[in-house]
């Protein structure tokens, strides 16, 4: 992702007006292709046709639709145009991270990401053919323009990105470092499109910080990193001191690091054994253990939204299922996955998905997202006001109510 997804719920975008494509022709280019990829796909799963096995009927099928495309549209369409937007609609298809860059352009795409070209701070996806906001990253640039989850881009640097492939949108957001990238975006339903200039530039997420709500200590942590085990060390023990026995953990925002550093974490409140495990057709990866001492044996409340995603879900997840950790807020992301770069025979690369973690209790965490505890609805410009969120982690967390799913 961009940055990239160290190894990979969706956000909220019901409320968000798609305008129209621009025109007829790049409807058709998405629509053709989308439908193609999408009836191949499931024709392979279907029923078998009479003396076709699977994969010959859905071949079939995709044909018909290109074949009867280019014989009966109103205006000549261009084949290689339709062919790349059934590309792009089976990458759709797998889930909004994955993509597909054609021989074509795959050695500029490699080029640029090899060349030092930094980004704004954005995880991105796409989902219907639309490109939108997954959240930006704490501490990054477009964190402090102002850029919000679920927002859906309409252009970068004045040219149209509503239909455009996601790694074409990755491109435009790139660039030399000292430079900057304006994006135009829609809003929460408003039809009004939102113009930010963000500078690309190099960044560190913010530290864990702890802070102390009278008898309950309440602990952010805004990525994973290799000081994290250490920090939350240091907040645990110190909670300890004060003879503070309930904890709020702050994941809200949290989408950046490694999960691999999730597990000195997670030991603090769970102690030695499983984190997460990961599910794979093909990867051969060994579970997340921990193996430090349990330090934490307080009540816990985790906090998310919809901008909770990869390292933060594998820890809320763990810490869930294992120290009977209570979540609170909206669902998170399901970015808890691991993504690889797959050169096809053509010539061509797709980055596509070939792994998602497990909770220990066997729920899927990666492609789905957790599902609080305790939900709690958001209006737009409420949080920042208000803090819903916070204050319903603090009247759970001290035992004035109970959840509203125990309830």
């Amino acid at each position: 992702m961009i940055q990239s997804l160290e190894a990979v719920n969706k956000p909220r975008t019901e409320s968000v007006t798609i305008l129209r494509m621009k025109s007829n022709r790049s409807r058709l280019l998405f629509v053709v292709g989308s439908i193609a990829a999408l009836v191949s796909i499931r024709a392979v799963s279907g029923a078998n046709g009479p003396g076709k096995d699977p994969a010959t009927r859905a071949l079939s099928i995709f044909s018909d639709v290109l074949s009867l495309t280019r014989q009966n549209y109103v205006e000549p369409v261009d084949s290689r145009s339709l062919l790349q937007g059934a590309y792009d609609g089976m990458s759709d298809a797998l889930d909004p991270f994955s993509y597909y860059v054609p021989a074509s352009e795959r050695a500029a795409y490699r080029a640029q990401a090899t060349s030092g070209a930094v980004g704004p701070g954005l995880i991105i996806a796409r989902r219907g053919g639309f490109p939108y906001v997954v959240a930006p990253i704490a501490g990054s640039p477009a964190e402090k323009a102002g850029v919000k989850p679920s927002d859906l881009l309409d252009t970068v640097d004045g040219k149209s990105v509503r239909n455009a492939p996601l790694w074409k949108v990755k491109s435009a957001l790139d660039g030399p470092e000292g430079t900057s990238v304006e994006i135009s975006v829609f809003r929460n339903g408003d039809e009004r499109k939102v113009a930010i200039k963000i500078p690309r530039a190099r960044f560190e997420a913010p530290p864990l910080s702890t802070r102390w709500e009278r008898d309950v200590a309440i602990v952010r942590i805004p990525a994973f990193t290799q000081a994290t085990g250490e920090a939350l060390r240091q907040a645990i023990e110190e909670a300890n001191r004060r003879s503070i026995s309930r904890m709020i953990v702050d994941l809200r925002g949290t989408i950046s690091g490694e999960i691999a550093l999730v597990a000195p974490s997670a030991s603090f409140f769970v102690g030695k054994g499983l984190i997460a495990k990961v599910v794979s057709r093909k990867a051969q990866l060994p579970p997340l253990e921990g193996s430090g001492e349990r330090l934490w044996k307080g009540k816990t409340v985790i906090l998310t939204d919809d901008a909770t995603g990869g390292a933060a879900e594998v820890f809320a997840a763990a810490l869930h299922d294992r120290a009977e950790a209570m979540t609170v807020g909206e669902a998170t992301v399901g970015m808890a996955i691991i993504q690889r770069l797959v050169p096809t025979e053509s010539g061509g690369t797709l980055y596509m998905t070939v792994g998602r973690y497990v909770s220990p209790s066997g729920s899927m965490v990666g492609g789905k997202g957790l599902i609080p505890d305790d939900r709690v609805i958001v209006f737009p410009g409420e949080g920042e006001a208000k803090d819903p969120i916070l204050n319903r982690g603090l009247e759970l967390v001290r035992g004035s109510e109970k959840s509203r799913r125990a309830a």
